[in-house]
């Protein structure tokens, strides 16, 4: 797994299950013993990103206010992005699309859909709870939500540059849109 994850990141999909054998000096028979195809291990290595950025821990069991639990999630999914290795993956997927269509599916189906589910179940309690509106179609605010915290800071560093903000602007970016998208949706 360190191996194929630092050769997608370092080399994007284009990388050998030969070279990942090399760098992981196994066979190549053994790494095709623990996954089946390539997409398969680039699908494992997105996940255990998600893993490791505790994007992938229920929301729905936080008892915490609203607002502290979806800032503290909006950080971490931030950071995560802003990763070396969410951004060479991203790129992957991206550059990929039109002669690997199925790499997209998987990057989203491994990244961006899971954590969207994730956070519209814990949106969906909270209507149940009566704290946000009732007919709230909570994938479509989960999405909403997960746009805007990707902010200046990811847009700026996925195209190679620096957005000059400060970890507390960031912080304080992240709060003003999980205030916003909180009054937005609250129920009268």
């Amino acid at each position: 797994m360190k191996a194929a994850t630092e050769l997608f990141s370092e080399q994007g999909y284009a990388i050998s299950m030969d070279a990942i054998a090399l760098r992981a000096q196994v066979s190549k028979q053994t790494v095709y013993s623990h996954f089946k195809t390539k997409d398969d291990l680039f699908d494992t290595c997105i996940r255990k990103k998600c893993i490791s950025s505790q994007l992938d821990v229920s929301l729905i069991d936080d008892h915490r206010p609203a607002d502290e639990v979806l800032y503290e999630f909006g950080w971490r999914f931030q950071n995560m992005l802003m990763s070396d290795e969410a951004k060479s993956t991203y790129k992957t997927a991206v550059s990929q699309s039109d002669s690997h269509p199925e790499l997209a599916k998987v990057f989203l189906n491994a990244g961006p859909k899971n954590t969207t589910d994730m956070l519209a179940e814990y949106l969906a309690k909270l209507v149940e709870q009566g704290k946000l509106i009732r007919d709230l179609n909570v994938r479509d605010a989960a999405m909403q939500l997960l746009l805007m915290c990707h902010g200046r800071a990811v847009y700026w560093t996925y195209l190679g540059q620096d957005s000059g903000e400060s970890e507390q602007e960031r912080q304080q970016y992240l709060k003003a849109c999980v205030d916003m998208f909180l009054r937005g949706y609250q129920a009268k």
